[in-house]
């Protein structure tokens, strides 16, 4: 009896039932096809890679450097990733309305559906590549934000300028050289590290007050910044005010939002992440299941 398969289409191999030297040559055909087909996968995934959003480099790039700090990066344009376009797309609408609310009003975190963090807190408890976003800004000032993983404001750590010149207008250039949305990648943060954020006022025109998420840095020792989250975002939203002493600031001359990840958020907000609020749910789902059929089977026995 004689069988015949095809191994490629450019192939047709007729083997003799029993032939095993013929079976090799079809296994080491096989063997060949296998390894084209995984090269050409590998190569095709490749390809696609090449293809993939990567960010893109603001053609305004601020030269200040206040109190000679370098910056952490260079200011990249909105929605010029994936992770950026989403954030235009799908968060910023939001947090821009946030801005134009009463940020200090007891009612806005109802209003937002926020929590309110105490902003010399802010930890992460996992590692996470960290960015940064500008939302927008209310002031004559031209702020300059950065930010330190091991101190607060500039006296100690590591202090690194995020936007050298936090000042925008309806479109980019040298004197206003940022728009909402643009971004900076901090880099991977590791786990348990701290993270203060430093407004310079009037940094790029030689402003030398500096105002940390760390009150007590602060030269007035008063808080200068206020910091929001939802638990299901991977955002937090921070709101900082300029100007030195009691000024009943409105906390909206500098808006900004920092991805530090759904599981840091969650840490921070006390709250789950939803992969765990599943799991939970599915367990709490199948005790109360099986409560119910143990309750039947009781009632069926107790019946009969």
């Amino acid at each position: 009896m004689v069988y015949s398969r095809m191994i490629s289409p450019r192939f047709l191999v007729s083997v003799q039932k029993g032939d095993s030297m013929n079976l090799m040559k079809i296994n080491e055909i096989r063997t060949v096809d296998l390894g084209r087909t995984a090269c050409f996968i590998m190569a095709l995934l490749l390809l696609m890679a090449s293809h993939a959003h990567t960010s893109v480099d603001s053609p305004y790039q601020s030269p200040a450097r206040p109190f000679g700090l370098e910056i952490v990066d260079t200011v990249k344009l909105a929605g010029s990733d994936d992770a950026s376009s989403d954030f235009q797309n799908n968060y910023l609408p939001t947090m821009s309305g946030w801005g134009n609310m009463e940020l200090t009003a007891p009612s806005f975190t109802d209003l937002t559906s926020t929590i309110a963090l105490d902003p010399s807190k802010i930890s992460l408890a996992t590692q996470y590549d960290t960015r940064v976003y500008f939302i927008g800004e209310n002031t004559n000032y031209k702020n300059t934000l950065g930010f330190n993983t091991s101190g607060g404001g500039i006296t100690e750590g590591d202090p690194l300028l995020i936007f050298p010149d936090a000042s925008t207008a309806n479109k980019r250039k040298k004197q206003t050289p940022l728009l909402s949305g643009d971004f900076v990648d901090l880099g991977t943060i590791e786990s348990g590290s701290g993270l203060d954020f430093f407004l310079i006022a009037d940094g790029a025109r030689g402003g030398t007050d500096v105002f940390s998420t760390q009150t007590s840095s602060n030269p007035d020792g008063l808080e200068h910044a206020l910091v929001f989250a939802r638990p299901d975002s991977p955002y937090l939203f921070i709101a900082f005010e300029d100007l030195y002493g009691e000024t009943n600031g409105d906390y909206k001359d500098l808006l900004v939002a920092v991805d530090i990840g759904r599981a840091n958020v969650g840490a921070l907000t006390n709250m789950p992440e939803p992969s765990t609020l599943f799991i939970l749910s599915s367990f709490i789902g199948l005790v109360v299941y099986r409560k119910y059929r143990m309750d039947s089977i009781e009632d069926t026995a107790g019946s009969s």
